[in-house]
């Protein structure tokens, strides 16, 4: 298990839009702006570990995305409100079995809150898979973000303090 610093555009989320809970997008908001470090990291699986589970399309939407390295495990409310305040994303690099359950273990001692995944990178891959093949479009963090902007599925001041950062 190792951590690492990520940008939006390098990390796949799931296809969920917008994000399921506004009132928990609001409290990683206030968080990330104030103090992003006080953010749990967020759980990822390198693609040389899984595209080829992952199916035909999702391979095809790494290639056109070439920034893109990382499959997000857990985290879509967190890694929101990391990339609307410009902040990078810390993350945990799952490469075994063995590194889920030390990063299970961190939920006992309160360094993470919950993981919503299986027990193993075989699992949570064929679940990815299963929750890819179902899609009609794949998201990248950052394109996810914009997307919420866009069509303004969040609330106007995350708008408007991800607009004000992007011009400076």
């Amino acid at each position: 298990m190792k951590k690492i610093s990520l940008q939006a555009e390098q990390i796949m989320t799931t296809n969920d839009f917008p994000v399921h809970n506004e009132q928990v997008l609001k409290i990683y908001f206030k968080i990330a702006k104030a103090n992003p470090e006080l953010l749990p990291v967020t759980p990822v699986i390198h693609k040389s570990l899984g595209l080829s589970v992952l199916g035909e399309k999702v391979q095809n939407f790494f290639e056109k995305n070439s920034e893109l390295e990382y499959i997000m495990c857990d985290g879509s409310h967190k890694t929101t409100a990391l990339t609307l305040t410009d902040n990078p994303i810390n993350a945990m690099l799952l490469e075994s079995d063995n590194d889920i359950k030390e990063f299970k273990a961190l939920i006992d001692s309160g360094e993470i809150f919950s993981f919503a995944c299986s027990d193993s990178i075989k699992e949570i891959l064929k679940d990815k898979a299963e929750h890819f093949a179902e899609a009609e479009f794949f998201q990248t963090v950052k394109s996810k973000t914009d997307r919420m902007v866009d069509e303004k599925e969040i609330p106007q001041y995350m708008i408007d303090f991800y607009k004000k950062i992007k011009l400076t």
